[in-house]
C-alpha cells in the first residue's frame, strides 16, 4: 500500500498556546510606566489621580460559575468527539490490516480499487477530525465572547464601587500592596448575572462532493 495509517490520530490536538513569561514581564513594565505617566499627567492637567484596582482574569476564567459550566460542557463534547473518532480510527486500522493480507491473493486491479476506496475513507476521516476540532474551537470562542460582553459592565460597576479609575489584569502587575484585588467581587457579580452559557456546536459545513472513482468493467 502507498499510504500508512500510523499518524492519523496526530491531528486531534485541542491544547491552547500559553503566553510566554517574557511577554508578561514586558507588559508589566509597560503598564507600570503608563501608570507613572498618567499620574504625572493628572497632576499637570488637573485630571483625577489614578487609583488602580487589580483583577485576576485567570481566576475569573476558572473559578466563576459560568467558566465551570462552559468547561463541563466542552469536556463532554470533546470526550464524545474523541470516542466517535476512535471508533472510526479502529475500523480503518482493521480494514488496513485486512487489505495488507489480501495484496497477494487478489487480482491487482481489484486490489487497487480496494486501496483507492480505503484511501478515500482515510481522507474523509482526517477531514472529520479537522471539522470537529474547528467546531469545538468556534463553540468555545462564542461562549467566551458571551462572558466577555457580560464582564464589561461588571468591570465598570466595580470601578464605581471601589472608586478606582483603572482596572488592570494581575498578569501585568509585578508587585502590589494589599487591598487592590477585586477578583472576588468580579466573580460574585458574574455568578449573579451570568451563571451559565449554553455551548453550541456550529453546523457542519456541507462537504464538497468527491470526484467519482472510475470503475473498469
Amino acid at each position: 500500500m502507498k499510504q500508512s495509517f500510523s499518524n492519523l490520530t496526530s491531528e486531534r490536538d485541542f491544547n491552547m498556546i500559553k503566553n510566554s513569561k517574557f511577554t508578561s514581564i514586558c507588559a508589566a513594565v509597560i503598564a507600570t510606566l503608563l501608570v507613572s505617566f498618567f499620574s504625572t499627567l493628572a497632576t499637570a492637567q488637573n485630571i483625577p489621580a489614578t487609583k488602580i484596582a487589580v483583577v485576576d482574569n485567570r481566576l475569573v476564567g476558572s473559578n466563576s460559575a459560568v467558566a465551570i459550566d462552559i468547561n463541563r460542557q466542552v469536556n463532554a463534547m470533546r470526550a464524545q468527539m474523541q470516542t466517535e473518532l476512535a471508533t472510526k480510527e479502529n475500523a480503518l486500522a482493521t480494514e488496513e490490516e485486512s487489505l495488507k493480507g489480501q495484496s497477494s491473493i487478489m487480482p491487482q486491479e481489484a486490489y487497487n480499487q480496494r486501496v483507492e476506496a480505503f484511501q478515500a475513507k482515510v481522507v474523509e476521516y482526517r477531514r472529520d477530525v479537522q471539522t470537529k476540532s474547528r467546531q469545538l474551537e468556534i463553540a468555545i470562542q462564542t461562549a467566551n465572547d458571551a462572558v466577555t460582553r457580560e464582564l464589561k459592565p461588571i468591570y465598570q460597576s466595580v470601578l464605581q464601587t471601589t472608586g478606582a479609575t483603572v482596572l488592570m489584569d494581575k498578569t501585568t502587575i509585578l508587585e502590589q500592596v494589599p487591598g487592590l484585588d477585586v477578583t472576588t467581587m468580579v466573580i460574585e457579580q458574574l455568578d449573579l448575572k451570568l451563571p451559565s452559557v449554553v455551548v453550541v456546536l456550529p453546523p457542519v459545513p456541507e462537504a464538497t462532493p468527491a470526484a467519482a472513482v472510475p470503475v473498469t468493467n
